[in-house]
């Protein structure tokens, strides 16, 4: 991650007050995202005092990946007295978890149980452990794990969403002041749409990259070229969204108003990738009123590529687009 300046980092300091201890965290999942977190965590300075998985192979890749003691068997002792316990497993496993911790007597009243899940409500999710803790919350990296060493050598600044019971988000805000990264605080109401919207910025766009290279491969680019061509202008639209923002980092024919090269789009998308012609008019629909909000668009260029969208013929087309 990015690491701030001095500077900048004495005037969080200031704003936010005296910094308290900092807690010591055990992380239960050794897959990507407990992994990644862990060794984070270690480099920023917090103590992990241990790392548990269900799989011995997994959790000797997390313990080279992250230089944290690893464990497979049974979960040692070093759980119980850690400050806060972070449960990364699939959503489905959280309360399996959190039961298992109950039952085995490994929690304490002290402690704080946190999540990485950005769909459920700690109070939800880890409702078995409620009332065995502290507190209960949610702490959901805002950033796309693909792999493990990947996601712990990136180092971008993240944002996390933090939410749950007042202890657990203040202890959260610790750990991401730690991180020296962002918090996005929420309520519990809101989680499921916070995290659509994160699945549309990450998960969608994937879908759309392969969805990009398989028309590249049917337009004549060899396979094997095919993603790592786009590559760039995938990471340039990335820029132009730090830099410029929305809707300023929109580009195309939309934003320039080229109503015959939509028009050719959607001819060749019909005759030879139908099933993609439904998407390209569904956001293209979007895209216009981005273009709308940066820039005076021709208000005739506009109500043609409205009607395009739409799948009405433009104006003076003779009911073929582009005629």
């Amino acid at each position: 991650m990015s690491y701030m300046s001095e500077a900048e980092v004495n005037a969080r300091a200031a704003a936010e007050g005296p910094a308290e201890p900092t807690p010591s965290v055990f992380v239960m999942g050794a897959g990507v995202v407990g992994t990644a977190l862990a060794a984070r965590l270690v480099r920023a300075g917090i103590p992990v005092t241990g790392l548990h998985g269900r799989q011995r192979e997994l959790t000797d890749q997390a313990r080279a990946i992250s230089g944290v003691v690893a464990t497979s068997d049974e979960i040692p002792e070093i759980l119980s007295q850690s400050d806060v316990v972070i449960i990364s497993v699939r959503d489905e496993r959280v309360p399996e978890v959190a039961a298992r911790l109950v039952k085995e007597k490994r929690l304490r009243r002290e402690q704080i149980l946190l999540h990485t899940s950005g769909a459920n409500p700690a109070r939800t999710i880890l409702a078995p452990a409620v009332g065995h803790v502290r507190a209960v919350g949610t702490l959901h990296p805002l950033v796309s794990f693909a792999d493990a060493r990947v996601a712990d050598e990136a180092r971008s600044e993240v944002a996390l969403g933090v939410e749950g019971d007042e202890p657990a988000r203040s202890i959260a805000k610790r750990i991401v002041r730690s991180l020296q990264a962002r918090a996005v605080f929420l309520e519990a109401d809101n989680l499921a749409l916070y995290h659509a919207g994160a699945v549309l910025a990450s998960n969608y766009v994937v879908a759309l990259a392969d969805m990009a290279q398989s028309l590249l491969i049917k337009a004549g680019v060899p396979a094997d070229q095919a993603l790592p061509v786009l590559i760039p202008l995938l990471s340039s639209v990335v820029q132009n969204l730090a830099h410029v923002g929305l809707p300023g980092a929109l580009t195309g024919p939309v934003e320039r108003g080229d109503v015959s090269s939509v028009e050719r789009h959607l001819r060749t998308l019909q005759a030879r990738a139908p099933e993609l012609l439904e998407l390209y008019k569904l956001v293209g629909r979007d895209v216009l009123r981005l273009a709308k909000e940066k820039a005076n668009v021709d208000a005739a260029q506009a109500a043609r590529l409205e009607a395009l969208f739409k799948g009405v013929p433009a104006a003076g087309s003779n009911g073929k687009p582009g005629a």
